[in-house]
């Protein structure tokens, strides 16, 4: 966040110089600008941030870590490091902050995904910084990353980044039937507008009970409500086989037999979805 003034005033071209130094992790320059607005300066605003981001210059992360001091670390990057360069850098403070959560990733790479610390693990620290690929990576290294709801919402992040919608409907659908309010959490981080839509539409007309777990109906509200979807989720891999899942799947059928003409079946799959949801099968016999 470079300070710019018609008629530049001597602190705001003494903080620009502090701005410049830490932009460039530059620690004598640093070190040396910070002094000058110290000198002239003692009471000026973003004094404190900026001694506190030259600080850090001063303090590389070791590598390898113990636990706790990796816990102490990312607990400060969040509670102290990302407001001071908030307050340094503005809507830039991310460029700074991501070579932070890329060297603590590289300090704890080889921690094992543990479900009880999710946090201390390389791949949602290379989320953090912006590494979609390196992230999508670390995850695919942990064993059934598939079938746990932490690295699966990693990865739908990482490949929501890399290529977009279609590319997480299936493994969202996934984390629905699975965690429906991870999902559910997750999906307007995604920052998808054609994601956000859905949502929007399934939270004003769903019928459910008013608790977390009714998200885990979406994929087969989605569905439904735009069938342009089915060879999409048709991707989705089966998982616990609940009820919410299940009836997705007897929606899935349900459009395979429409193209195809297969009354029979067709007639079958209606009535198991009546009586799976019949808020649902309403939703589905709409216009049809």
């Amino acid at each position: 966040m470079q300070l710019d003034i018609f008629e530049h005033s001597r602190d705001v071209v003494l903080r620009n110089a502090v701005i410049d130094a830490l932009r460039e992790r530059d620690t004598g320059a640093c070190a040396q600008a910070l002094a000058a607005l110290t000198a002239e300066y003692g009471a000026d605003p973003l004094l404190s941030a900026f001694s506190f981001l030259c600080g850090k210059l001063h303090s590389p992360i070791p590598r390898p870590i113990a636990r706790e001091v990796a816990i102490a670390i990312l607990q400060e990057l969040d509670d102290a490091v990302a407001p001071a360069a908030h307050a340094a850098f503005g809507k830039e403070a991310q460029a700074w902050i991501s070579p932070c959560y890329t060297e603590l990733a590289a300090s704890i790479a080889d921690y094992p995904f543990d479900s009880s610390h999710e946090s201390l693990h390389a791949a949602p620290l290379l989320l953090r910084a912006g590494h979609w690929m390196d992230a999508s990576a670390c995850i695919e290294a942990i064993a059934s990353w598939r079938r746990q709801p932490a690295p699966l919402a990693w990865m739908i992040e990482a490949r929501c980044r890399m290529a977009g919608f279609d590319a997480i409907m299936p493994l969202l659908a996934e984390l629905a039937w699975m965690a429906p309010q991870r999902a559910q959490v997750l999906a307007p981080r995604l920052e998808l507008p054609a994601l956000d839509w859905l949502v929007r539409d399934f939270d004003a007309e769903f019928e459910g009970e008013g608790t977390p777990q009714d998200f885990s109906w979406f994929p087969a509200w989605v569905l439904i409500a735009d069938s342009r979807l089915g060879e999409c989720l048709r991707l989705s891999q089966a998982g616990a086989n609940t009820r919410s899942e299940y009836c997705a799947r007897v929606v899935l059928g349900l459009l395979l037999f429409e193209r195809q003409g297969r009354h029979a079946e067709l007639v079958e799959g209606r009535r198991k979805l009546r009586e799976l949801h019949s808020a649902l099968f309403a939703r589905y016999m709409q216009g049809r």
